[in-house]
């Protein structure tokens, strides 16, 4: 995942830094309101979301945002077991699914905007909200003794792998799900590269806390979390709404 992540950082720094070309004769849009749709990585999992940024003014803009994120522990590490012929693999140590759903709300500001169809807008943004952290109970077939007859239950401590022989489906367990409720805050820097103004075509780039008022364990052999900070990359795509031209301004057309 990390090395995702650092591959990820350098094609966005590239991007930055060679981003430049014809200048743009069209009249351009002043003030537009985002609606933009988030694929994201981060340090301990993969997620989407959506946001809604509406206009302050010409550099700012108000953030409303909400997303999902599939959660992982950064020392997962998958293992088969030789007692399944289909090579079934799994992680050892693992004992809870974990994943959240997270709305905030938060403010951009512009600091550099497009002057030619290839050039780069940064802005700087910061949004805070709340956090549901759900945790699936994780079930696995596990032949604890003599007779090689598994049975179905949660991993304990110091279970040794080559006793575990198979994972029940994602449902199993299901009705034991526990919802965490807590709190977020991410800041970054957003590059926007769209050659038409009322598209929106983004890398950000930032960092994210979470914090939780119980220990969230996702690892049995790992000690629980009440904080969870993390780096992220996202691209979003989008449309600019309720938005007018620099040109409509110019000519009064304007209302």
């Amino acid at each position: 995942m990390k090395k995702i992540f650092y591959i990820l950082l350098y094609i966005l720094i590239s991007k930055v830094s060679f981003s430049q070309g014809e200048i743009d004769t069209e009249h351009k849009i002043l003030f537009r309101n985002e609606k933009s749709y988030a694929l994201t990585i981060n340090s301990n999992g993969y997620g989407f979301g959506y946001r809604y940024g509406k206009r302050i003014n010409i550099h700012k803009k108000f953030l409303y945002e909400g997303d999902f994120k599939i959660v992982k522990h950064n020392k997962e590490k998958k293992i088969s077991s030789p007692y399944n012929i289909s090579l079934f693999s799994f992680v050892y140590g693992k004992t809870n699914s974990a994943f959240n759903v997270r709305f905030g709300i938060g403010m951009h500001h512009e600091i550099y905007r497009k002057f030619d169809r290839n050039s780069v807008s940064i802005r700087y943004f910061y949004v805070g909200g709340i956090t549901a952290m759900f945790l699936k109970p994780i079930y696995y077939e596990i032949i604890a003794d003599s007779t090689n007859t598994p049975e179905i239950m949660r991993f304990k401590k110091n279970t040794p792998w080559w006793f575990i022989s198979d994972k029940k489906n994602y449902f199993y367990g299901i009705d034991e799900m526990q919802i965490i409720p807590g709190a977020f805050v991410k800041t970054g820097f957003a590059f926007e590269f769209s050659k038409n103004d009322k598209r929106v075509k983004m890398l950000e780039a930032g960092i994210s806390l979470e914090a939780y008022p119980k220990p969230i364990k996702i690892m049995e052999t790992e000690n629980s979390q009440l904080f969870f900070p993390t780096l992220y990359l996202s691209y979003r795509f989008g449309k600019a709404e309720s938005s007018y031209y620099l040109k409509e301004q110019d000519e009064g057309t304007y209302k």
